[in-house]
């Protein structure tokens, strides 16, 4: 009889050689080409987020987004660019792993102790989808103070239960310039 092998990290690990190129969109701009084969490995275990380790320089959370004609890729925004020092078109090397954290990136802490201390704002946060989630999460974790991080935070909160549980992007980036 056989037991059911347990699948370690290292066994889900991936790792592939690149670049660092830009789409063609007014969307979207620097993005990694994901080879289909690590693309159809990941998928075929249904994990959707992971952390990517690029050139050693650099760890961010990201996914891996579709491109249409069985093509993949991963989005780079400025920030991450700038933190590879490297230019388009430059070969990279990407190393990923799954990511299972609770919301697919890490929870700041002055985002973390509102959530602990607020029971409805944590009510409402729970209730988005994961990228309402992830994107509620970037926004406050990309402030470089705790301070503005916190203040971001509590206006973040604010915005979700005055507005019962829903978000509305166009309002609460008002109320973020007002903070």
């Amino acid at each position: 009889m056989v037991k059911n092998k347990k699948i370690s990290a290292q066994d889900l690990q991936q790792s592939f050689e690149s670049a660092l190129l830009i789409m063609n969109s007014p969307l979207w701009g620097a993005y990694i080409p994901v080879p289909e084969e690590v693309a159809s490995f990941y998928k075929e275990k249904t994990i959707a987020r992971f952390i990517a380790q690029i050139n050693n320089r650099l760890t961010l959370h990201c996914a891996i987004m579709p491109g249409g004609n069985q093509t993949f890729f991963i989005l780079m925004n400025k920030a991450n660019v700038k933190a590879l020092k490297i230019d388009i078109g430059m070969p990279l090397t990407v190393i990923l792993s799954p990511d299972y954290s609770k919301y697919g990136m890490p929870l700041g802490e002055e985002l973390e102790v509102l959530l602990q201390e607020d029971t409805l704002f944590e009510q409402y946060f729970e209730k988005l989808t994961p990228g309402k989630q992830r994107n509620l999460i970037y926004l406050v974790n990309k402030a470089k103070s705790s301070e503005i991080r916190l203040r971001t935070a509590i206006v973040v909160a604010a915005h979700i239960e005055a507005n019962n549980g829903q978000l509305d992007f166009k309002m609460l980036n008002e109320a973020l310039k007002q903070k």
